[in-house]
């Protein structure tokens, strides 16, 4: 996520904006897999029939559906996919047409019609608890590391300063990079079909993208980085823009 942070003990004495630019690990896409577990969980609850197995001391909820187990087992997939490879412009159309591929390969392999239907060769019966632990263990996970860890280090901009923070290595007594800036170039790309399109719902207006960071550093020199996973990047590349004037270009 990346907002303007103003006021407070964070502005310089000349009431400077300050604004910091958090990037996010590839886990902020996960939100879908929890959450349509919960989804599974609760058709479980709603429409599941309950099963005795032998070895279990009562009753199991499971959905009678197939459809409900392999949705969430393909979802996973899915995700796992997009977050370990970068779809972006000829990746992306090789993914789907893999994706693709491996579904039709799936239809012809087993040779069954009604694969697509009711799927009798693939009967994957997750029962309530299973949904409701892995939902659970997940979102606390993905809150945690959203919403706290990947908040401890951050982009911040301020007059012509320019701060990689760390706050976690700030505790061990590392200083954070700094840099007094002539000029600053800021340019977002969110061309990951999957990641920054889909599973970020940039298709809504929303999404993430990555920053690359080049700066042009008082006294000579560069310093070219990248901030990754940035939610709504264009908000603090807009704010970025309006603070430093000529002395930064934005690519949005």
């Amino acid at each position: 996520m990346g907002t303007p942070d103003q006021g407070g003990g964070a502005a310089s004495p000349s009431s400077t904006p300050e604004i910091r630019i958090y990037g996010h690990s590839p886990i902020i896409y996960w939100w879908p897999i929890w959450a349509y577990g919960f989804v599974c969980a609760a058709l479980t609850y709603v429409q599941g029939v309950p099963l005795m197995l032998p070895a279990s001391p009562k009753p199991i909820l499971v959905h009678p559906s197939a459809w409900v187990g392999l949705s969430f087992t393909l979802l996973l997939l899915l995700v796992i996919v997009a977050t370990s490879v970068r779809a972006r412009g000829l990746n992306a159309l090789l993914l789907m047409a893999l994706l693709a591929g491996a579904g039709v390969a799936t239809y012809l392999v087993m040779n069954t019609p009604g694969l697509w239907v009711t799927p009798p060769n693939l009967l994957l019966h997750m029962n309530l608890a299973f949904y409701l632990m892995i939902s659970s263990i997940l979102f606390l996970v993905w809150f945690v590391i959203v919403f706290i860890v990947d908040r401890l280090s951050y982009l911040r901009v301020r007059g012509t300063q320019v701060e990689r923070v760390q706050l976690f290595g700030s505790a061990l007594g590392r200083a954070p990079e700094s840099w007094s800036v002539l000029h600053i170039r800021l340019a977002r790309y969110s061309d990951d079909l999957i990641a920054h399109k889909i599973l970020a719902l940039g298709f809504l207006g929303l999404g993430t993208s990555d920053i690359d960071a080049k700066l042009s550093i008082f006294g000579g020199g560069h310093e070219q980085f990248r901030v990754e996973n940035v939610w709504k990047a264009s908000t603090p590349l807009k704010a970025v823009q309006s603070a430093m004037g000529q002395k930064a270009t934005v690519v949005i």
